[in-house]
């Protein structure tokens, strides 16, 4: 395994890099907003607009690679992320960072196809649940790290944007000098979205509930540090602790998934958030002693997505795993451009601990559905597929889910989610 890494070190440092590039931004821009005394509403309608770039981008960004191929569109991504992020530094406008949110998450997506293509190519498919997962892992770990630069400099100063800037073209080095030999041409998956939710509606409806609770945090968790006075020191600490988090909590929920009832999990899944959201409202005001402990349960909101995607394979035959996979995708992201708006209209009317009415709200919605469903379908536990931590990135990333090989383990179960 060590080896088949080293093959893959450039794409894997292009990503670590990038992830840590988009969390520092995502938070920056969420505290000079704040600070630069924009509404709450203004604010998450700015940052939802980066999901909705991402959207955007699942359907235009592969035509770009299809015409230029992957290292020219991956150079042509990462460098304009890189003028995005200088561009915002230059003037604080939040109609102006609306627009260039869309431009980036357009690029993002980009970025992320031309890796996760490039990935699913080279790598065997015996190898390639072991890949994902350390893939995965960097993503985490470069997005939770990103946050912890908040303290490098001014957050009302032209230093972290360009820092950010850098980041994003430090990634575009180890693609640009690699010796590998191009990917074939992108392989999106199509998909009747109509079709998959009857097919697998809990796992939609629990990938949008995902994407609700996740941008949210994003979005509107470091205008929750500030607004109940939190330092900066302490906002990307409390961010970063988050995100690491819900990598921790990945292995555990896994090990329970691959052996418990699926919809008995999401249940408690989304119970454990409405009630760790509700001590977060509660109790949270009662310094970093207290916040501390309950944001790293929050973590477990981070699980939602993974055991979504897992509920939904349960119930698909092998060549419906592929396109089902990147339709959660993009009911995920669909989900992630109403979090920060709705989410933003929580904290306006109730302060800032109406982020977590918020996600307490979203849980409570995913466990009492999870739970009903539960009763009226039966269990087979046996014929569940196999657990994989995921993180939304692109559609090119369910080629990467071993799930959907035919040398994979583990049956299909009969559609009757």
């Amino acid at each position: 395994m060590i080896v088949i890494i080293r093959s893959f070190l450039a794409l894997l440092a292009a990503t670590i890099f990038l992830c840590m590039a988009g969390g520092l931004m995502n938070s920056l821009l969420s505290i000079n907003l704040r600070l630069a005394g924009t509404s709450d509403q203004v604010i998450g309608l700015v940052l939802s607009c980066n999901y909705l770039g991402i959207v955007l981008g699942i359907f235009f960004s592969q035509r770009v690679v299809h015409r230029v191929g992957h290292i020219r569109s991956f150079a042509a991504f990462a460098a304009s992320i890189t003028a995005i992020s200088l561009l915002h530094g230059l003037y604080v406008s939040a109609w102006l960072w609306a627009f260039l949110r869309i431009c980036n998450g357009l690029c993002v997506t980009g970025v992320y196809m031309v890796l996760e293509s490039w990935l699913n190519e080279k790598v065997e498919p015996v190898f390639r649940g072991r890949l994902l997962s350390v893939y995965m892992t960097l993503v985490y770990l470069g997005t939770g790290s990103g946050q912890l630069m908040l303290n490098a400099g001014d957050v009302q100063g032209p230093t972290l944007f360009m820092i950010a800037a850098i980041l994003s073209a430090v990634c575009l080095v180890p693609i640009c000098m690699t010796r590998a030999v191009n990917p074939e041409p992108l392989k999106v998956p199509t998909y009747n979205l109509i079709k998959l939710f009857r097919l697998a509606p809990v796992g939609m409806a629990g990938s949008f509930l995902a994407g609700l609770i996740n941008s949210a945090f994003y979005s509107m968790g470091p205008v929750f540090g500030l607004d109940i006075g939190l330092q900066i020191s302490q906002v990307s600490l409390f961010m970063g602790v988050t995100v690491w988090a819900g990598l921790m909590f990945q292995f555990p929920v896994g090990f329970l998934s691959d052996r418990i009832d699926r919809l008995m999990i999401l249940s408690g899944l989304g119970f454990a958030i409405a009630l760790v959201s509700l001590a977060l409202a509660q109790l949270g005001g009662g310094g970093m002693g207290v916040l501390m402990p309950l944001t790293v349960g929050f973590g477990v909101a981070f699980t939602v997505y993974p055991v979504s995607v897992a509920r939904a394979q349960d119930n698909l035959e092998k060549e419906e795993i592929v396109p089902a996979s990147a339709a959660l995708i993009l009911f995920f992201g669909v989900g992630a451009c109403f979090g920060p708006l709705l989410a933003s209209w929580a904290i306006a009317a109730f302060g800032p601990w109406g982020l977590y009415y918020f996600t307490a709200c979203c849980g409570g919605v995913l466990g009492v559905s999870a739970w009903l469903v539960r009763y009226k379908l039966p269990s087979n536990v046996e014929n569940q597929v196999a657990f994989v931590p995921l993180h939304r990135t692109s559609p090119v990333a369910s080629h990467l889910d071993p799930r959907g090989e035919p040398e994979s383990g583990g049956g299909a179960g009969e559609v009757e989610d």
